[in-house]
């Protein structure tokens, strides 16, 4: 069973909350059938104010799933998946395994636009590649090396990747 922080909770309220906005909302609106731009306008700014920043919220609950796969793997106690802001700069996953060594990952969950990633999508991930490689250039010029690898040079370290509802550990 999963245990959560107390902040952990309270992000999971402010998206059931949004969840319970959006019903209302939906309960009381409908998209008509003909084209009129204003109405449309008006009824997608509905679903947008109900749901508030979207991507923050998956990025929240992939980072819950993140959690629960260090708790099951490493036996990780002391990461909050709340204790860093979704979209705030910095490195995304950081923790101790039990035996002291660090696990730092990035996480992502853009949905790839096509087979693999659009060029958008591939900088901005060699962008946070390059960053890692300030932090940890051992690491990072093999992750640099090999693009996208499926194991990261036999190092303590995770490149953690969510597509969209599904966790890969690269």
């Amino acid at each position: 069973m999963d245990s959560f922080s107390s902040s952990e909770q309270r992000f999971c309220e402010i998206i059931r909350g949004k969840d319970r906005a959006l019903r209302d909302f939906l309960s009381g609106s409908r998209l008509p059938d003909h084209i009129d731009a204003q109405t449309w306008l008006t009824y997608l700014t509905g679903i947008k104010s109900a749901l508030g920043n979207l991507n923050n919220d998956l990025a929240f609950v992939a980072t819950l799933l993140v959690k629960r796969y260090l708790q099951d793997r490493f036996g990780i106690l002391d990461f909050d998946a709340a204790g860093k802001a979704q979209g705030a700069a910095g490195v995304d996953i950081e923790a101790i395994t039990k035996d002291g060594k660090p696990i730092v990952g990035e996480l992502k969950t853009t949905k790839p636009y096509e087979p693999g990633f659009g060029a958008q999508q591939r900088t901005m991930m060699l962008k946070d590649l390059k960053r890692w490689q300030l932090l940890m250039r051992p690491i990072a010029s093999c992750l640099l090396r090999t693009r996208m690898p499926s194991r990261l040079c036999a190092n303590p370290v995770l490149l953690i990747v969510s597509r969209a509802s599904r966790l890969l550990i690269l």
